[in-house]
């Protein structure tokens, strides 16, 4: 029952947090409990998710168009938009990745058939990101199978790790793991059900890949195939009204929308048999990666929010929580970028 009860840890943060990280709190716990609850879950829920990864050397490649969407939107001389707008170019040319790279918000065209406009005075600019790949998803020449978005403070340090390899490695198993025991020749009917539903003949393909922390999912780095479910996920995202009234102002709210979308209503309907079965409780159509495989965060944050610190070998290093604006933050975009520059630099030479 270990993911269940993550995931109402995890829906819990979406209620906690306004304006920044809380400590106070209607329950007679901390934010701080909260998080050393959700990051101990975490550790035993990730041995379970490891199960369903495919091995995957770290150059693989699909036999699919994948593109990069980011906005960097910030004042052209702002080091956090040089520095990410280099990182993301470097990478995308040594992988042949087609670049969406935004730096104005007159780049992002209203998606009316969606209901999804920027400018609606509604939408904060963290929503941005969801009309930029719901349109970058609906291109036909070119046609992206794949779209990876990576904020303009995430850096790539792997150069490489193709990111054909992530998606394979979460992506190339459709069935989820859990905790059923085998097969018998005679098994009950409410088991053979059971066992239905978590492996199903024809399972929904993986159409989104996240992160998770202790406190839940860091959107600002994601992976979404162009399938119908994705598409309808990002309007319902965009269109989702949980944070209406005071949570209007939530500091994180286009990442507690995406995950109460995703979590709610199996977290909310899970029957006994599923529970004690360890289930997944993400929709079919989601994986959850380690965030060495997808984002992992700089030390501050990290320890913020009792999570993985970037180590080397991990694929992007993420810098949510620290002001662009601040010269200590800008030293660790340096210092990132740098690292990746330099690892560059030392793959062509052993070519």
């Amino acid at each position: 029952r270990m993911r269940r009860a993550l995931a109402f840890v995890h829906m819990g943060f979406i209620f906690v947090r306004d304006k920044g990280f809380s400590e106070c709190t209607p329950w007679p716990v901390q934010g701080w409990d909260m998080l050393l609850a959700g990051r101990n879950l975490m550790e035993v829920v990730r041995r379970l998710e490891d199960e369903s990864i495919t091995p995957t050397a770290p150059q693989f490649r699909l036999r699919e168009r994948v593109a990069i969407v980011s906005i960097c939107a910030y004042g052209e001389e702002e080091p956090v938009r040089v520095i990410g707008v280099e990182n993301h170019q470097i990478y995308a040319q040594l992988h042949g990745y087609d670049l969406f790279q935004i730096t104005s918000s007159s780049q992002i065209a209203p998606n009316l058939a969606s209901g999804m406009d920027i400018n609606d005075g509604v939408h904060k600019p963290f929503f941005w990101k969801v009309n930029a790949v719901k349109n970058v998803l609906e291109q036909q020449s070119p046609r992206y199978d794949w779209v990876l978005w990576i904020d303009c403070d995430a850096f790539f340090m792997d150069p490489g790790r193709t990111i054909d390899s992530v998606i394979h490695m979460h992506a190339a198993n459709a069935t989820a793991a859990s905790r059923l025991e085998p097969r018998q020749l005679q098994e009950a009917s409410e088991l053979a059900q059971l066992r239905q539903r978590l492996q199903p003949t024809m399972p929904p393909e993986v159409s989104l890949i996240v992160a998770t922390d202790s406190s839940g999912i860091n959107n600002g780095v994601w992976l979404m195939k162009n399938t119908p479910w994705s598409h309808d996920f990002l309007v319902r995202w965009w269109h989702s009204d949980i944070l209406q009234g005071p949570g209007k102002n939530h500091n994180c709210s286009d990442q507690s929308t995406m995950q109460h979308q995703l979590l709610y209503a199996t977290s909310m309907s899970m029957d006994e048999l599923w529970d004690a079965a360890e289930g997944p409780v993400w929709v079919p159509e989601v994986r959850v990666a380690a965030q060495e495989h997808l984002q992992s965060f700089h030390a501050a944050t990290a320890a913020t929010v009792a999570s993985r610190e970037w180590q080397p070998g991990d694929f992007i290093k993420h810098h949510p929580g620290c002001h662009y604006y601040k010269m200590p933050c800008q030293q660790l975009y340096v210092e990132a970028h740098s690292h990746f520059v330099s690892m560059a630099q030392a793959m062509a030479a052993a070519r």
